[in-house]
């Protein structure tokens, strides 16, 4: 919660995705959130359009490599 006992974005994400964060982890686990967010804000900038972002595609092989 902040000040005016409304709840924090952090409080909310939590709550949307169904997590609750143990007391002892909240603080850390609040304050990855925020750096997270600001990391974002810095890729998702005007002169980076959110096509240029990463896109996290990873292949697999499913076969053994041939020698």
């Amino acid at each position: 919660m902040n000040r005016a006992g409304e709840p924090s974005d952090f409080d909310l994400v939590m709550s949307r995705a169904g997590l609750s964060v143990p007391p002892e982890f909240r603080a850390g686990t609040a304050a990855s959130y925020a750096e997270l967010m600001a990391m974002a804000e810095l890729l998702r900038s005007a002169d980076r359009p959110v096509g240029h972002e990463p896109s996290g595609v990873y292949r697999m092989r499913t076969e053994p490599p041939v020698d």
